[in-house]
């Protein structure tokens, strides 16, 4: 009996070692890693946050009525350790985002790049924030 409990007490702490590996998501089955998107507009609101800081961006549709973009990027430690922070985008700043969008065509995509509206790089995922295609 005492063999049976032990048994299954490792058996148990290796499903619960390993559960969060199964629990993360890959990039490629909600976004399309093999096509990138530009859009320019306002950003409207900043979620830095774990497990994915979210950029809220106002983007004028082809009928002039404003859509909000959801685009995520890498967590906070990441982006920290890459030398971004909370206050790197602004609510009210117009930038350029490139990406990755969604599968499903909602307006959703995951974050390359974003632009500032004089042409400089403010916020990327490739170098230090991790790259957008692995």
């Amino acid at each position: 009996m005492k063999k049976v409990y032990t048994v299954s007490l490792v058996l148990a702490g290796m499903l619960m070692a390993t559960a969060p590996v199964f629990a993360h998501h890959g990039r490629g089955n909600a976004f399309n890693m093999d096509e990138r998107f530009t859009l320019t507009g306002t950003v409207s609101e900043v979620l830095w946050r774990n497990p994915h800081v979210r950029i809220m961006v106002d983007v004028p549709g082809e009928d002039g009525e404003l859509v909000t973009w959801s685009f995520e990027n890498t967590g906070t430690a990441n982006l920290a350790q890459a030398g971004y922070n909370r206050g790197t985008l602004k609510v009210g700043q117009p930038i350029t985002a490139i990406f990755n969008g969604a599968r499903n065509g909602t307006p959703v995509g995951i974050i390359v790049m974003f632009i500032d509206d004089e042409g400089r790089e403010i916020m990327s995922r490739i170098g230090g924030g991790g790259n957008p295609l692995d």
